[in-house]
């Protein structure tokens, strides 16, 4: 078996892109399909996408947990500035038990203050922290305070909040070398975009920095029914720089026949 065919193939959904009832198709679509994993995004806003709405991800995750039954389930990912750290650790730690174990965290840092990703920020008067430093800083802040609150070892004070007996997995988005190298020391994996000149130095940076612990690290590519075959050049270019995972982002509205054609690739 060559590093290709073991790359894993995961799908993730823009829950804000159509009504209910095709993101409930889609869903249940994925499953059956059989992808791995099944990620949704963390925005208020469908504007910046096309669409008029957007659901919020931990209550469609929720939604998508009752649905089904093997699929994983995660956020790709989550912006550290949305919530404070101890509302993302209850949300997280419901859609965990809800989902019987199958969520992984998927976490960023945010963009910066004036860009096209950061308007729906700038609209609730939530601006983004100035400097990349910032940003990363209160990141690592967020991810240690979240495994503070949930840790079963946690101060008196949190009685009564949700606690994990198996610490969260979480994983990073990252497009620069510095936090792919953080990632590494300090989470369970990395997710990065196909379309970062430097995905290579990133993947290398962040496997580095794990020293050869378990880590794993996903590639995001736009969904395409024939890149669910793991021969495809397309999912071997990805497998060369150190993938284990490839992500199907699906950003407009999804069409549920479509997904479940990429069954014959992957069950």
């Amino acid at each position: 078996m060559d590093e290709a065919e073991r790359v894993i193939v995961d799908i993730q959904l823009n829950q804000g892109a159509a009504a209910w009832p095709v993101v409930r198709d889609a869903v249940l679509a994925a499953e059956d399909a059989g992808f791995d994993t099944l990620w949704n995004l963390d925005h208020f806003s469908g504007a910046m996408f096309g669409a008029d709405s957007m659901n919020e991800c931990f209550v469609s995750l929720g939604a998508w947990a009752a649905l089904t039954r093997r699929i994983g389930l995660g956020t790709l990912v989550v912006n550290a500035a949305n919530r404070s750290a101890g509302l993302l650790a209850v949300s997280a730690a419901t859609v965990q038990e809800v989902s019987g174990g199958r969520f992984v965290l998927g976490i960023g840092a945010g963009s910066a203050p004036g860009s096209k990703w950061a308007a729906e920020q700038d609209a609730l008067g939530n601006v983004p922290r100035a400097t990349i430093a910032e940003r990363h800083g209160h990141l690592a802040a967020v991810v240690n305070e979240v495994r503070r609150v949930l840790s079963p070892q946690r101060d008196s004070s949190l009685a009564g909040f949700p606690a994990l007996g198996t610490p969260l997995r979480m994983i990073v988005g990252a497009n620069s070398i510095a936090l792919a190298a953080w990632a590494g020391a300090h989470c369970d994996g990395l997710n990065v975009g196909h379309w970062n000149p430097r995905r290579a130095d990133i993947i290398a940076a962040a496997r580095e920095a794990a020293g050869g612990r378990p880590f794993e690290v996903s590639v995001w590519d736009e969904f395409a029914p024939e890149l669910c075959d793991t021969g495809h050049p397309r999912v071997r270019e990805h497998a060369a720089i150190g993938a284990d995972r490839l992500v199907l982002t699906v950003t407009r509205a999804p069409d549920p026949r479509a997904i479940a054609s990429c069954g014959r690739y992957l069950n």
